[in-house]
């Protein structure tokens, strides 16, 4: 009778246990992250007797829970690329919102600036519409200072997330690898059973984790997990911790780096990171926050550069040769705070065309330089100390030491710094320093037309400079023009085969000759003496709205600028295109991992039923074990 007591008992003390873990599946169905547990029960070891072996009941192997690794491992990739790609088009979107706004964008502004330019043009003479056109470009300068303030401002925004994102890694990385620790012990202690509980702990700590930066999991099959993040750096191994830090970067105090804590040497691994919304303000700030930075200095830069070189070839109402208009901007150079020499750089920009935006890094190895552009990671190495790239010159001074590094950041400061150089509206130069005439008694249809100037170094002229056509200039029977007050003369000139046109260079001087000139036709160029209703020069400024005078000739103001509000929406259609995809992929994850590891309440109430009709048979088995007990008592006692 003992062993069907026994066997009615380990049924009842299973079935109680499995009512428990069913309970608590139900308790928890709310609870997020919680994984369906269930009960593994085994056969106790059965009893040999003559009849053969006869069972001796039921035990507990396990309480397992539903776990599936490939779905865990998914919602973890999608919870980062979600998060990511939220952060990534919540961020580029404002840029773009900015940038593409009529009422803060740049577009309108630089055709009202060229507008009042244009009514200058239009009214050389008059000192009201230059008033206007010096209103202007200050709304000009206040629109460039205003772009970069915002992008300062998301900048430093950027710099509160990475910190409060690296604050967020190093809290959740310490509670996993606590939870590592305890469930390596509970492990030890429990003989190999794994509390579930504290798993599903850490799984949420992991998905939290995943939130804010990319991360790949490995079992170390004692029960705890290392937690790798970036190129496989490790973040979490068993239950140590590597913690995340941030430092100001070496050549920009106002931006934050992240490195790893404790070692002797700063190193930014923001490039290896990615995911999560750390990853994603990294991004967002190395690429489309910077891309746009760069390209809206390179647009001030460039058309401070240009307009003042025009408006130095121009004179202004005083009959001065026109000063700048516009602040002259030069690079920025930044030392790294680590070195040590005393060398210094100096940087000049010598062609605003050929300005990229990229930026420059000059490092000193004790022997040779080497230029890099941060941008395409192309490299130049020589002696030096001087060098000439992209329409920067870049010279080195004094003593650097091995392994310093300086930064040479050509239009970084360009939006920052764009101001009007100039109060008084008759200091503009509208007119041409130089005019041509054509004689009275020119008897042909020739024509002297476009004279521009390509420097003012030798104006004004000491005298008249005059062209006199000869059929003989060159020799008998060559015809062209002979030419006093500068040297550069005859010019080479046949009616029959030029008259459309040639164009003639004289020193700095350049003009155009067409048509068919007669024996002793003469033209002459002379000094614009009080040349104020003359509006040549201002027409050649008006034309640089349209003219491609940036990025090596290819691109005018307004085409740099829609360039850049392409590139900004280009990026952000795509980052929210992510977001909305990651979104519903991360859903769809979601809901076939909960079908695998949620409570079902249908199933668990199925269980419930179950296991109470089995407790109530085990129950009664140990009902007819005492009866039968107590019948052979009662058989065998004596009277």
């Amino acid at each position: 009778m003992a062993d069907v007591l026994n066997i009615g008992t380990s049924a009842l003390l299973s079935l109680q246990r499995a009512i428990s873990t069913t309970g608590h599946n139900i308790a928890n169905v709310n609870t997020e992250g919680f994984s369906r547990q269930r009960v593994e029960f085994a056969a106790l070891e059965p009893q040999l007797s003559g009849a053969g072996f006869v069972g001796s009941g039921v035990t507990i192997a396990a309480i397992t829970r539903s776990y599936d690794q490939y779905l865990a491992g998914d919602v973890l990739d999608r919870t980062s690329s979600a998060a990511g790609a939220a952060t990534l088009g919540d961020l580029s979107g404002r840029v773009d919102d900015i940038l593409a706004n009529p009422d803060t964008g740049l577009g309108p502004v630089l055709d009202e600036f060229f507008g009042a330019l244009q009514d200058v043009a239009n009214n050389p003479g008059s000192l009201p519409e230059r008033q206007v056109l010096l209103g202007q470009a200050e709304v000009l300068a206040d629109r460039f200072q205003y772009l970069n303030d915002r992008f300062a401002g998301l900048d430093q925004e950027s710099n509160i997330r990475i910190d409060n994102s690296v604050r967020e890694i190093n809290a959740f990385a310490a509670g996993i690898a606590e939870l590592n620790d305890r469930i390596v012990s509970e492990t030890v202690r429990s003989g190999g059973q794994q509390p579930n509980d504290l798993l599903d702990a850490r799984d949420q700590l992991l998905n939290r984790l995943s939130e804010v930066i990319g991360v790949t999991t490995v079992d170390q099959g004692d029960g705890a997990v290392n937690v790798l993040v970036g190129n496989g750096q490790a973040l979490v191994v068993g239950n140590s911790v590597t913690e995340l830090e941030t430092f100001t970067d070496p050549f920009d105090v106002t931006r934050l780096n992240v490195g790893i804590a404790g070692l002797a040497a700063q190193t930014d691994i923001g490039r290896f990171l990615s995911g999560g919304e750390l990853g994603a303000v990294l991004d967002f700030r190395g690429d489309v926050l910077d891309g746009a930075r760069s390209d809206l200095g390179l647009i001030a830069t460039g058309l401070a550069a240009t307009f003042n070189d025009q408006q130095a070839l121009g004179l202004d109402l005083n009959g001065n040769f026109g000063g700048d208009f516009f602040r002259a901007l030069e690079p920025t150079v930044t030392q790294s705070t680590s070195n040590t020499g005393t060398g210094s750089v100096a940087a000049v920009i010598t062609d605003p065309t050929n300005l990229t935006g990229d930026e420059y890094r000059l490092s000193f190895d004790g022997a040779n330089y080497t230029l890099t552009n941060t941008t395409t990671n192309v490299s130049t190495t020589g002696p030096g100390p001087a060098f000439s790239i992209d329409g920067v010159d870049i010279t080195v001074s004094g003593a650097p030491a091995a392994g310093d590094d300086f930064l040479i950041a050509p239009v970084a400061q360009g939006a920052n710094l764009f101001d009007v150089a100039i109060s008084d509206p008759r200091a503009f130069a509208a007119a041409s320093p130089l005019r041509s005439s054509t004689s009275l008694a020119n008897a042909g249809s020739g024509q002297l037309e476009n004279l521009a100037v390509s420097d003012v170094a030798n104006l004004p002229l000491a005298g008249n400079i005059v062209l006199t056509f000869n059929p003989d200039a060159l020799g008998a029977g060559v015809p062209g023009f002979d030419v006093s007050g500068i040297a550069g003369g005859p010019i080479a000139y046949d009616p029959a085969t030029d008259g459309n046109g040639v164009e003639v260079t004289l020193g700095d001087i350049n003009f155009t000759l067409t048509g068919i000139p007669q024996d002793g036709d003469s033209f002459s160029i002379e000094n614009n003496v009080d040349g104020s209703g003359d509006n040549r020069n201002a027409l050649a400024l008006a034309s640089l709205q349209t003219e491609r005078t940036l990025n090596g000739g290819t691109a005018s103001y307004q085409d740099a600028y829609a360039s850049l509000l392409a590139d900004v929406a280009v990026s952000t259609r795509q980052a929210k295109s992510a977001a909305s995809t990651e979104g519903a992929l991360l859903d769809q994850s979601r809901a076939a991992l909960n079908s695998a590891q949620g409570v079902n309440l249908d199933e668990e109430a199925a269980n419930l039923i179950r296991y109470q009709q089995a407790y109530q048979a085990a129950a009664q088995v140990i009902a007819v074990a005492d009866e039968v007990f107590q019948t052979l008592l009662n058989a065998t006692r004596r009277r």
